[in-house]
């Protein structure tokens, strides 16, 4: 297994999650390979992390990528697909990050490019998402997305997820902020009414014993704001990644 830090951020300006790799590596007491990124240079860093991406998964081994922001998450999930014909997409997010893409997806668009470079909706989960604007709610709609914005039944919906995903090829991207930002609140974009860490935790437990789980990513969590929380949402990142590793 592999851990692989990719500090990209492509967010209108917004900075912080480019040093997400180095905490967590430190929290995890565990080195591991930081890939060198041109922030300066978005189209330039979009092929940085699709060539890595694609070395790293064309040799079958189990990877979880961590941010940067969730724009990592196209070029990355672009490998993932030509490498694995039987896809199949989960994300955790508050927001649904469906808003028309640009030629590289922001940290906004990445999931709508995804699906308009034709991968089917069908074979996406959103979780967690509870700030969906108009624009983006029509797409999902019409896409047919399954979109689970309130989880009153923890138990019914990990049943749910995983009788989707069993059997495929699986790829889980968590934004740290479908998290209540009272259990993360170190992230750029905080919406309050999400799940706490022990629901996120239970869910991506049994998502992991899937045994077809090829990969996942982890992003946005700021670690300079962080400071400011005991480093408690590092810490959750960190507890997530241990469980994957497992």
């Amino acid at each position: 297994m592999k851990i692989i830090g990719v500090p990209r951020i492509n967010a209108l300006g917004h900075k912080g999650p480019e040093d997400m790799s180095k905490a967590i590596g430190k929290e995890l007491k565990r080195d591991f390979e930081i890939l060198e990124v041109d922030n300066s240079d978005i189209e330039k860093s979009e092929e940085q992390i699709l060539d890595k991406a694609r070395g790293v998964l064309s040799n079958q081994e189990k990877v979880c990528f961590v941010g940067g922001d969730h724009s990592i998450t196209y070029p990355i999930f672009k490998a993932f697909r030509e490498n694995y014909k039987n896809a199949f997409l989960i994300v955790f997010d508050a927001h649904a990050d469906c808003m028309p893409p640009m030629k590289e997806p922001t940290h906004e668009e990445f999931l709508r490019a995804i699906i308009e470079d034709g991968f089917n909706p069908e074979n996406v989960i959103l979780v967690g998402a509870r700030k969906i604007e108009p624009e983006e709610e029509r797409f999902l709609i019409e896409k047919n997305v399954k979109v689970f914005s309130e989880i009153n039944d923890m138990e019914a919906a990990a049943d749910y997820i995983t009788e989707k995903a069993n059997g495929r090829d699986v790829y889980v991207s968590v934004d740290i902020d479908v998290i209540d930002p009272a259990f993360a609140p170190a992230v750029s974009y905080p919406e309050v009414g999400g799940m706490t860490s022990k629901e996120l935790l239970y869910l991506l437990k049994r998502i992991f014993r899937i045994k077809s789980l090829k990969a996942m990513d982890i992003v946005e969590a700021i670690p300079s704001k962080d400071k400011l929380f005991d480093m408690r949402t590092i810490k959750i990142c960190a507890k997530i990644i241990s469980e994957f590793m497992q």
